[in-house]
């Protein structure tokens, strides 16, 4: 049974030189994921898997930049033609709450769709991993029926204007394709 969220802890790192052709087009794109994947395929559709509070652990505070508090811990699936392409999972700050209450009622809509759209958006040096041995996201590809076990995964920090929010999407077996 997984739980959520998922732990993703990893060794990210920012050496793209082993990728591939197909692999850095989609963990390079620095624009929006979500409309790379409407671009790509007929149906696009989101599916929440888990949206909790969480306290950051030191570690994910470090990497955005902010002190250790509460966020919102948001995880779906993004499915393009109806398979699933990329699991995600973003931090939220909840303080101030006026600023990121758009953030806190996405239910089934993309966060790209937001985030891009915003004018003051910075997106900090993209950082990668390797999820092919993951514990937490092999047992989530066995939920998906999805015997394959190669899961690329890039992560980013975003600033739009005093909001900082972490993103980290895992492209599942079958995402470029």
């Amino acid at each position: 049974m997984l739980t959520f969220p998922l732990d993703i802890s990893s060794h990210w790192h920012q050496n793209f030189t082993h990728l591939d052709a197909t692999h850095s087009e989609w963990l390079l794109e620095t624009g929006s994921l979500t409309a790379k994947l409407k671009h790509t395929f007929t149906e696009f559709s989101v599916q929440v898997l888990s949206e909790k509070h969480i306290k950051l652990n030191a570690n994910q505070a470090d990497v955005m930049g902010i002190e250790q508090q509460e966020v919102l811990c948001r995880e779906v699936i993004l499915y393009g033609d109806s398979k699933p392409r990329v699991y995600a999972q973003s931090w939220i700050p909840l303080a101030p709450l006026s600023e990121n209450s758009l953030f806190l009622s996405l239910g089934e809509r993309p966060l790209g769709e937001f985030i891009f759209q915003h004018p003051d958006l910075v997106r900090e040096n993209l950082m990668i991993t390797d999820f092919s041995q993951h514990a937490a996201l092999q047992s989530l590809l066995t939920s998906l029926s999805i015997d394959e076990s190669a899961i690329a995964a890039r992560r980013s920090v975003f600033h739009l204007a005093d909001l900082k929010l972490m993103v980290c999407e895992a492209f599942l077996p079958g995402a470029f394709e």
